[in-house]
């Protein structure tokens, strides 16, 4: 990709005013992150020199639900939300995709200052982590998954909270399960990051994000790849449509929970 030094420049800049929009006014909760974060990046568009950068975003004030079997304390079978937002980034040479990545990420909030997130699931850390097969319950119809992901930052987390440093982080959901195994004998877990290391903050994680660097890899993953276009499709999205997203007038009111995606789009001219 041509120009990238000054394509970086100018990201970094975008990703300084995040950062900023993030802590004022100061976080109250997930679905706030959520909704600040599909804001911010809600139509971007500019180039350096022969590449562009457009985004599109949508919030939906519900969460998709899945059904799966795990091995921990929690109830069995378990029902829980897998995330609270989805990255997906395209880099196109003409009208070709010739790369594409996606990340879901589940947040976390705390308002202390001790950057120790209490509380966590036990079996949402499974789900994530270990992937066993699942079923979406909600909103769609049954519908049955296996996923096979091989990038450790397609399924993450990212703690937020007003009074910590470096807000938010992320950090793969394998790696959390990899540094205590013995979490998942727990309904629930601390992860204290004054004691680990290999998070990223947040302008690292979105700018290789938005480079295509991190990710799972899509077009080298089929099953993930269309469990991604069904979450598109569950909020009345065409997968890769050049249209901006359609509000569905079916979405719950409920504001206790939330689903946002951002897609970065890259592209270039066919040399």
């Amino acid at each position: 990709m041509s120009g990238v030094p000054a394509l970086k420049k100018q990201i970094k800049l975008i990703l300084k005013h995040y950062e900023f929009n993030l802590n004022f006014p100061r976080l109250i909760d997930e679905v706030d992150f959520i909704k600040r974060t599909t804001g911010f990046f809600s139509k971007f568009s500019f180039s350096v020199g022969q590449t562009s950068l457009t985004t599109r975003t949508r919030f939906l004030h519900q969460s998709p639900k899945f059904n799966f079997n795990h091995s921990t304390p929690c109830k069995n079978p378990a029902t829980r939300e897998m995330a609270d937002l989805m990255f997906i980034t395209k880099f196109k040479k003409g009208k070709r995709i010739i790369r594409k990545r996606a990340t879901i990420v589940q947040a976390k909030f705390t308002k202390t200052t001790d950057r120790k997130w209490k509380g966590i699931d036990t079996a949402q850390l499974y789900l994530i982590s270990k992937w066993p097969a699942f079923t979406m319950v909600s909103p769609s119809p049954q519908r049955k998954y296996q996923l096979k992901p091989k990038s450790k930052a397609w399924g993450s987390y990212v703690f937020v909270g007003p009074n910590t440093l470096n807000n938010p982080v992320y950090y793969g959901a394998p790696r959390i399960g990899a540094l205590d195994p013995n979490s998942f004998s727990q309904q629930t877990f601390t992860q204290d990051l004054n004691i680990v290391n290999g998070f990223d903050t947040s302008p690292s994680f979105l700018m290789r994000q938005i480079l295509c660097y991190i990710g799972e890899d899509l077009m080298a993953n089929p099953a993930v790849a269309n469990f991604v276009d069904d979450l598109l499709r569950m909020i009345n999205l065409e997968p890769d449509s050049p249209d901006e997203f359609i509000w569905d007038s079916k979405e719950s009111a409920e504001e206790s929970s939330g689903f946002g995606v951002v897609e970065f789009t890259l592209s270039t001219p066919e040399e």
